[in-house]
């Protein structure tokens, strides 16, 4: 963890999870939980997806939600990814579930992973 202030204008967290999981969302990559190897895709998809749009900053730096149900109260963290490959698994192996937001450094751009039914999505959502 870097810290966990965050730059003025930056998306209320709320704002962010509503992005994710309101009834209107559409995601822009799926992946079939029943895929063999349905892990390692959603991997790529959501690294593939966060760097066509440029969520990282210098030395892989965003920022996260902890990936809890009490992640909202904990707010945005400002984090480096220093193994920088494989997050999805990573947050998986830790808390049992896939599920995690994380925006870019100036706050435009949200990439995140949410599990629907029998399959995980990649959503990407531009805050104005």
């Amino acid at each position: 963890m870097l810290d966990r202030e965050v730059p003025d204008g930056f998306p209320n967290v709320m704002s962010a999870i509503y992005a994710v999981n309101g009834i209107e969302v559409e995601p822009t990559v799926t992946i079939s939980d029943f895929l063999p190897d349905a892990s390692a895709q959603v991997d790529r998809a959501w690294a593939a997806q966060a760097a066509a749009h440029q969520l990282f900053g210098n030395d892989n730096t965003f920022y996260i939600l902890a990936p809890d149900a009490r992640g909202h109260e904990v707010g945005w963290i400002h984090v480096r990814d220093s193994i920088g490959s494989e997050l999805p698994s990573r947050i998986r192996a830790g808390t049992g579930n896939a599920e995690f937001l994380t925006v870019s450094e100036d706050g435009r751009v949200m990439c995140a992973v949410s599990t629907e039914e029998s399959e995980t999505w990649i959503v990407v959502h531009r805050f104005p």
